[in-house]
């Protein structure tokens, strides 16, 4: 397999586990082990890890080693609110262009992650929640504001992963996102993005308390 090819590999097997909770935050990531366990060598693992560096997943410290990324209370709230100010962004754009393909696109993403509740798949209701999060930026039709998203997109799937997976956690995200979806058919996108807002300040909350309990 050419270099390129198993270096992207490796940072896709890497980014994955960080992204699904298999890695914590904060944890040692070891090229050694990680060559060991995939059976490569140390070199595309480290390039990998480079890569990885640069998206913001993971921190290399000098004489200390990798690590995945780690966020303080402050930098939480900080990527809570650019998601909001990306999402709110996104209708005030979306519900103006296209509101009707907005409207369709996030309620196929409703339909879905309720019949998996109703399944009681919520592993899957947490990929859908994702989904509908980032259907929404999609469907701004802006480029530049769907590119910069994707600055934030894994840490914010990261993040998400660490939420607790609860019955009335998930029951509660697809009702409020039930309610953003009707306040864009009825043209109330101030509502809506006010809806966003109030839902972003929700999941900032309860990360904080994830990530705090992970970290102890």
């Amino acid at each position: 397999m050419k270099v390129a090819l198993l270096k992207a590999k490796v940072a896709d097997e890497i980014r994955d586990r960080i992204v699904v909770g298999a890695l914590s935050l904060g944890q040692r990531v070891s090229d050694k082990d990680l060559a060991c366990e995939l059976r490569i060598s140390r070199t595309p693992v480290r390039e990998a890890l480079l890569q990885l560096q640069a998206e913001g997943l993971v921190v290399m410290r000098h004489r200390s080693g990798t690590f995945v990324f780690d966020l303080s209370p402050e930098e939480l709230k900080d990527i809570c609110d650019l998601r909001g100010v990306f999402e709110t962004a996104a209708v005030r754009l979306g519900a103006v262009i296209h509101p009707e393909r907005m409207v369709s696109g996030l309620a196929t993403r409703i339909a879905e992650a309720a019949a998996a509740f109703e399944s009681e798949d919520f592993a899957l209701c947490e990929q859908l929640d994702t989904a509908f999060h980032e259907t929404l930026i999609e469907l701004s039709g802006n480029k530049y504001l769907i590119e910069s998203y994707r600055t934030i997109s894994d840490k914010v799937r990261a993040l998400r992963s660490r939420l607790p997976q609860t019955r009335e956690r998930i029951s509660n995200a697809i009702t409020q996102h039930r309610r953003i979806v009707d306040l864009i058919a009825l043209g109330r996108s101030q509502a809506a993005t006010d809806e966003i807002n109030t839902h972003v300040r929700n999941v900032h909350h309860l990360l904080l308390a994830s990530v705090r309990q992970e970290a102890a």
